[in-house]
Formats: structure tokens, sequence, C-alpha cells
């Protein structure tokens, strides 16, 4: 695949603004790890082979306001750590549900599922590089038996963002010297989102923890804006619609995108105190998923979506995908409370200026988050003085950027993990002081 476009660059280094609500927000005890990290079971074979896995549990400030218990999967380089310790990156996953059951490190120990996608690989290759990795499954997903509770924030700034930095928090208070305190938050398509979203809370971090410092954000196939997105998306479907078409797999797997993941921004707006009416967002078949599907996870609820969506259109030949009786359109989105949800979490982010630089990758061919709404969304937080490094990928897709973006990830870590030398230690047979091989 073609590297299309490279860089756009704001103004260096800035501040966070004061709308970045750091200010006056206490960090006692979040950040804390509780009880002993434990050993992570059914690790991929190509993470297991370059890193030990343990899942940690710690403590951060929840949707509502309490104090909550969040996981995260931690995985630290077999080798031993440079002098001053490994650097650490903060990983947001993509999309996997709502449901605590749906979380990464549930799949992974009681399903046997890899539920993050292509980045197995890509954490792999960050690991062999002599980077730790932090790997949050956000605040309510995780197991329920390490105090997990349901409430998931997806695409809630605050929710995700403190995901993130207090992963980082909890990861150096647990591994001490063996890292050096410099941290990237990083992530695909929802986990995007998240390493944006620690980037405007990045400041929180150091409240916690001085000894950290944060370097900058890499940001892969973030969806920037919902509302914009839906509303091509609509489009797209409307005219999918016409009489005498039928519609294509990759039509109907637009509907399914249209409809299954609204389910879970229903129930964190819900969860965050917003005053939603799933009556008026959904139609009689969404409004079922929605009252009894809402625990299942992703690729199933998907599933059951697009068997539901196709069953209806061969159940009568005057009907169409946009008149499916699901998401009603694209009219939720101007109601009251689902524009001020969006305003006050992606478009909040839109609108600041984040500390340090961002590398955002974006596949041209990505249908979940289109060219016209990544590019207006970079050029407003361009304009609002963020440095943003865009690399845009020809004929890539959503799930393709992971894999093709590599090494420009890799690249920017090497830019932003100054490189030091491994550590050192005794030769006691010899009686002196002489470099030894790690263990």
């Amino acid at each position: 695949m073609l590297l299309l476009a490279a860089v756009l660059t704001g103004c260096g280094f800035v501040t966070p603004t004061a709308d970045s609500d750091d200010s006056g927000v206490t960090t006692t005890g979040n950040g804390e790890v509780v009880g002993t990290p434990t050993p992570l079971r059914n690790v991929p074979r190509e993470l297991s082979t370059v890193a030990d896995g343990k899942l940690v549990v710690y403590r951060m400030p929840g949707i509502q306001g309490n104090r909550i218990k969040a996981t995260a999967m931690l995985f630290t380089p077999r080798k031993s750590p440079p002098a001053g310790g490994w650097p650490l990156l903060v990983w947001g996953h993509g999309t996997v549900g709502w449901a605590p059951e749906c979380a990464p490190s549930v799949q992974l120990q009681e399903h046997r599922k890899w539920a993050d996608g292509p980045n197995a690989a890509l954490l792999a290759a960050v690991l062999k590089m002599g980077i730790a990795v932090v790997a949050p499954d956000y605040e309510g997903l995780g197991p329920t038996a390490a105090g997990v509770t349901t409430g998931h924030g997806y695409y809630h700034l605050s929710s995700e963002g403190k995901s993130m930095v207090f992963a980082a928090v909890a990861a150096k208070r647990y591994l001490g010297g063996r890292v050096s305190g410099e941290w990237v938050p990083a992530g695909w398509s929802e986990g995007g989102f998240a390493a944006l979203s620690a980037a405007y809370y990045s400041g929180l971090s150091k409240k916690a923890e001085p000894a950290l410092d944060y370097r900058g954000t890499i940001a892969l196939a973030p969806v920037p804006d919902v509302p914009a997105m839906n509303k091509l998306l609509w489009r797209d479907i409307a005219h999918a619609s016409k009489p005498g078409t039928r519609p294509t797999d990759h039509q109907i797997d637009q509907l399914v995108f249209a409809n299954a993941e609204t389910i879970y921004f229903t129930k964190t707006q819900l969860q965050a105190g917003y005053r939603v009416d799933p009556g008026q967002i959904y139609g009689p078949n969404m409004l079922k998923f929605y009252q009894q599907n809402w625990r299942t996870c992703l690729d199933d609820l998907n599933a059951m979506v697009k068997r539901d969506i196709k069953n209806y259109l061969n159940s009568s030949p005057s009907h169409r995908l946009a008149s499916y009786p699901g998401i009603r359109g694209d009219a939720p989105n101007s109601l009251p409370e689902n524009r001020r949800f969006y305003e006050r979490n992606q478009g909040k982010l839109e609108n600041s200026t984040l500390p340090g630089s961002v590398l955002w990758l974006y596949g041209a061919d990505d249908i979940t988050s289109p060219a016209a709404v990544t590019y207006h969304v970079v050029n407003k937080m361009l304009a609002n003085a963020n440095d943003i490094n865009l690399a845009v990928f020809e004929g890539a897709g959503h799930y393709d950027v992971p894999v093709v973006g590599l090494p420009l990830i890799q690249a920017r870590l090497r830019q932003l993990f100054p490189v030091r030398p491994a550590a050192h230690r005794p030769d006691r047979t010899a009686g002196a002081m002489k470099p030894g091989p790690g263990k």
C-alpha cells in the first residue's frame, strides 16, 4: 500500500488549554494498584514469546463521579530494562462491546480470544523495541470478580481519557524503576479516540505520579466526529434504497454499522446522566435488540443485526435498507441530549489544544470515518494550534491501518523515547565490575 500524504504540522509543543479539566481535580487514590497483579492466561504466542503479561487492577474516577476499579493488561519485555527503565506505551483497544465480559482481558482469559483486531502483532513489535505496554480494558469493561462494575464510557471523553491516564499511573507504581516514566498513549478506532482523550487529560498523570513524563500521542484510524460520519452514512444508505436496486453485502454492512454500535452510545448516555429516550432513537426491531441484547459483544451483535436486516429485506419486495425498523435514520442526531453528548465529548476534544504532538494515521478507504469527516476534524484541530502529523495510506481500510502504519509508529516511538544503553550488572566471578548481559 502506498503512503499518499504525509505531514501537516501545527505550532510545536503547546500547553493544555484552561478547558482541560486538570485544575482542581484530586488524584489521591487514583492509579492505586489493588491487590497483586496476576499472570495473564492464553496470551497470543506472538506476545508471549517477547513479553510477560499480567492483569492489573487499579482505581480511577468513574463516569458518575465515584472512584471505581478498572483493569488493564500489562506486558513487559522479557529482556532486562535499560538504564533508567523501559518507556511505556498505553494502548487503547478498538470497540468490543459495552458489558464487562466484552473486555479484551476477559475475552482472552475466559474465551481464548484476542478481541482487539490486528493489534497483537503491533504490540509485539513495540515490545521488541524495549517498550512496556499497558492496555486498559476501559471503565466498565473487565472481570467482575476483580470488582469491575457495569458502565462503559463509550466515546466519553473523561471516562476513556482517565482510563488511559490512570493505567499509566498504575503501571508506574507497580513497576517502579523498571519503567522510566516516559509514556505515550496510542490506540486504534475507539482506542484512537481514547488516546486523544488521554492527551487531553495527560496533566493528571504527573499530578498523581510526578515521575511520569507525557511525550505525545499516536491515534490510529480514530472516529473523530460520529454525527458527521452518521450523516454521510445515512446518505449512502438512502442512495442504496432506491426502487429497483438490490443492496450489496457491503451496503448491508453499512446499515449494520449504523445500527448496532448505537446501542453502546445510548447505554453510555444514560449511564452518564443524559436524558435520552430509546423509543425516540430506535424503531421496533432495534429497540428489541437494545432491550434484550445490550450485553452482546460487538462481533456477535453485528451478526445478529445483519441476520435481522436480511430477513427483513427478504420478507417483502417493497422493503428497502432505509425502511428497516432500526435506528431512526440520521434524525436522532438532532435530539438535544444527543447533541449535548457529542458536543461535550468529541466536540470538546476537537476544540481544545492538546499538549505535545499527535501522529494521526488514516486509511483513505476507511468507511468507518469517511475522508471528508477526518480531514475536516484535523483541519479544525490545526486551527486550534494542535501539532498534528497526518499520514494517509492510499488503498487502506479501517483494519489495515495498524499493519501498514507500523513502520511510522516505530519511527515516531524512536523519536519520542530516546534510546538508552542496556542496564549492566557486575561479573562477580571475575571479582571486578564488567558489563554483563541483561537477564
